[in-house]
């Protein structure tokens, strides 16, 4: 009798916990970003945020929580789960971050349920200043770089995803830039705008307003296709270098979350995504939606991470 009152207990308490899973979100669910407003990471954020609150009805709020390259972020929802209500929106960037040693209280993949991957960003670029006198597209640049070894300077963030591209092409193309670490994407855009750097590593669709005013050049893509928002952009790839990078963005929440509540996630983006406004969005922006299951998101940045890896093996220690 004790046996199956005991095995009617845990029923009655697994059945509470799915009706109330099954509510889920009965509050206001907080998107943690790693990094400042205005960037591509914020604005992908508050661009899902409203298109889940159209679609779902959910009420979704973002929280800019920069530092430590995504550290103080993953660290203050690892304290702080939220009963999961809280999850961090990041890119592939802590990949790097992580092989680095600079994630020394946790491990994504480890520590972390990762519950989908609304964006692939594959609008990765390698861009120049019109008035640039030594080089104007990628087959020049690279001539002129076996003739100036080392001297082509590459602006990027020591560590970062633009300087993983960087290594790459080198590679790929027998090269050497100069490389430089000049900041944030908006602090190399301010260098190139005075012309006092030869190339950055950017998100083209980041300073696409300059490809209007003629002031910047894409010399490519690291890309399979062109883009279908750029399609005048060519690859790096149909130009001889097959140098491909997707900056993917995911939705992360700690191992002590229900899984039932990542499933939860997991069904709603993928029904976000056809939301006509985050499809205007994507075009817009150069980016694309994507509807990955949580276990495939996972396995992908898994995959990403040995890539990333094999390019960065000088810089690993």
């Amino acid at each position: 009798m004790k046996k199956l009152f005991a095995l009617l207990l845990a029923l009655a308490m697994m059945l509470g916990c799915a009706s109330a899973l099954a509510d889920w979100p009965e509050r206001d669910i907080e998107l943690i970003v790693p990094a400042n407003p205005g960037g591509d990471t914020d604005a992908n954020a508050r661009a899902l945020a409203a298109a889940l609150k159209e679609t779902m009805g959910w009420n979704v709020i973002v929280t800019n929580m920069a530092g430590g390259s995504g550290a103080v972020a993953f660290e203050d929802c690892m304290q702080n789960p939220g009963d999961g209500y809280r999850f961090v929106f990041y890119h592939s960037g802590a990949c790097i971050t992580q092989m680095l040693g600079m994630y020394e209280e946790f491990n994504v993949l480890d520590d972390f349920k990762l519950a989908g991957m609304p964006f692939l960003d594959y609008s990765n670029a390698f861009v120049i200043n019109t008035k640039n006198e030594k080089f104007s597209d990628v087959e020049s640049m690279v001539a002129y770089m076996k003739d100036h070894p080392g001297e082509v300077s590459f602006a990027t963030e020591t560590g970062s995803f633009t300087h993983l591209h960087c290594v790459a092409f080198e590679q790929a193309a027998g090269v050497k830039f100069q490389i430089v670490d000049a900041g944030t994407a908006a602090n190399k855009t301010t260098e190139l705008l005075g012309n006092r750097l030869d190339v950055i590593g950017t998100q083209a669709g980041l300073v696409k307003d300059y490809y209007t005013t003629g002031e910047f050049k894409c010399l490519g893509i690291l890309a399979d296709e062109r883009l279908e928002g750029a399609p005048d952009i060519p690859t790096m790839k149909e130009q001889g270098y097959d140098v491909v990078f997707s900056k993917f963005f995911y939705l992360a929440a700690p191992n002590s979350v229900d899984d039932a509540v990542i499933a939860a996630m997991n069904e709603g983006l993928s029904k976000v995504i056809e939301n006509e406004g985050l499809k205007e969005y994507a075009v817009n922006q150069w980016v694309n939606l994507s509807s990955m299951s949580a276990e495939d998101t996972e396995k992908y940045y898994g995959e990403q991470y040995d890539l990333y890896a094999g390019f960065l093996a000088d810089y690993i220690e």
